[in-house]
């Protein structure tokens, strides 16, 4: 690994520490300001529209001689910026967002004093594609209005296409394996801590996060199984669910848990091999998952003090199952890059020092900032 390969850092949520925030971003990505709860997408709401093109000016009035030629349409507007956790698989989508609307039509040649009228202007170009967090693309220019007869006006030209949308942030694009595969560790993320839960004597507080990959990630990944050809697993998870309501013991919900976790692998497993065994993938979705963790982490706090467990324990989970990846991949990563990774995990977790959320955090959503950059940084690399 060069030395100019080590300083391409991923800018992540350690960067808060500099900027004196809390915030997690990347170099390329504006930090979100509206989040949704649910499902754990860390989606903005929405992304702001790309801004409508300016209206082409009009052509200037002819002499006695030809109409003069319509004015030029306005650019479209840049589109809204949008950030989430899975802008690091961007580059898996052939096309990551909509284009940007066509251009209007120029308007009509004013009419020839003469009998002849002038011709219709060209239609705009199209807006360049907006990917996801990306800028608009600008609108195409309006066409030429047409030549008048003797002193017609040439027509108006069109108004420029809207810059395209950025990605949608309601929606899981499960379409994109990063998308699919991320949000089937977050499955195993959320029953980790419920195992975690139910084991240290806490049944109750372990319920919502054996319903989790169902409410929050399965409906948003049925059409992508659905188009794989991955067998319907929601009985499954199901349940689970039920086992775990009724059982006392954890050798009571063992079985069930170890079919839920086989069918969750078994769905991952459908992403291709390649894509599967490849360090930069793998890499990025432990990305997704510490950008995830960090965000459920600050949810989790308010003035030093937990107000929201549930999101503790998510944070917790997720960063188990980062950590969990990384082993069971751990082939692909050179020896000192994986020192590096291990040691920077296990300084991380200690931000988690069980299931059960203690009396005052152990970490600040700062330090806890602070100790993900390292992370990020050299995960990063890839």
């Amino acid at each position: 690994m060069t030395n100019n390969t080590r300083t391409k850092l991923w800018v992540g949520v350690g960067t808060s520490v500099l900027l004196g925030t809390s915030s997690a971003s990347w170099a390329e990505f504006e930090s979100p300001t509206d989040y949704t709860q649910a499902p754990d997408t860390l989606l903005l709401a929405s992304a702001d529209h790309g801004g409508e093109g300016g209206e082409g000016g009009e052509g200037g009035e002819a002499g006695h001689a030809q109409g003069g030629e319509g004015g030029e349409g306005g650019e479209g507007g840049e589109g809204g910026g949008a950030s989430d956790p899975y802008a690091v698989f961007d580059y898996l989508n052939e096309s990551a967002a909509g284009e940007g609307g066509e251009g209007g039509e120029g308007g009509e040649g004013g009419q020839a004093h003469s009998s002849s009228e002038g011709g219709e202007g060209g239609e705009g170009g199209e807006g360049g594609q907006a990917h996801s967090s990306s800028e608009g693309g600008e609108g195409g220019e309006g066409g030429e209005g047409g030549e008048g007869g003797e002193g017609g006006e040439g027509g108006e030209g069109g108004e420029g296409g809207e810059g395209g949308e950025g990605g949608e942030g309601g929606n899981v694009d499960a379409s994109n394996p990063g998308v699919y595969y991320t949000n089937l560790a977050m499955m195993k993320g959320h029953l980790f801590v419920a195992r975690d839960l139910f084991q240290e004597g806490e049944k109750t507080a372990a319920q919502p996060h054996f319903g989790h990959p169902i409410e929050e990630h399965y409906e948003p990944l049925e059409l992508a199984f659905e188009e794989r050809g991955v067998e319907d697993f929601k009985s499954t998870l199901e349940a689970l669910v039920e086992e775990a309501r009724e059982g006392e013991e954890w050798d009571d919900n063992a079985e069930a848990y170890a079919a839920a976790m086989e069918a969750i692998d078994s769905a991952m497993q459908d992403v291709d091999e390649a894509l599967r065994s490849d360090v930069a993938f793998q890499s990025r979705v432990q990305l997704a998952l510490l950008r995830q963790a960090m965000h459920e982490y600050e949810e989790a706090i308010k003035d030093g003090q937990f107000v929201n467990v549930v999101e503790y324990q998510d944070s917790r989970g997720f960063v188990q199952v980062a950590k969990s990846l990384l082993e069971s991949h751990s082939d692909l990563y050179d020896s000192e890059s994986l020192d590096e990774l291990q040691a920077a995990y296990t300084e991380t977790l200690t931000a988690w020092p069980s299931a059960v959320a203690p009396e005052t955090p152990a970490m600040t959503p700062g330090e806890l900032s602070a100790s993900l950059f390292k992370l990020e940084a050299e995960l990063g690399q890839y």
